[in-house]
């Protein structure tokens, strides 16, 4: 398999991940997106005050598909 081949699978399967993120709705706490991107609570807040990071809903939890979206742009 060429590396071309693979990352357009790798793309693929990204995106497949984050339709099913979507569509199941699912949401992570603070520690586990802490947990997630390697970041602390701080930093995070920060980053979501500057635009840099996808906010919270309202119930204070991430939406999943959001932070998959964001780690696959970084």
């Amino acid at each position: 398999m060429t590396e071309a081949a693979l990352i357009q699978r790798i793309d693929a399967l990204t995106s497949a991940v984050i339709l099913m993120a979507q569509q199941r709705g699912a949401r992570l706490t603070s520690a586990q997106v802490v947990e997630r991107v390697g970041r602390t609570r701080q930093t995070i807040t920060s980053m979501v005050r500057r635009g840099d990071f996808p906010e919270p809903c309202v119930d204070g939890k991430w939406l999943l598909s959001e932070i998959i979206e964001w780690e696959v742009k970084k």
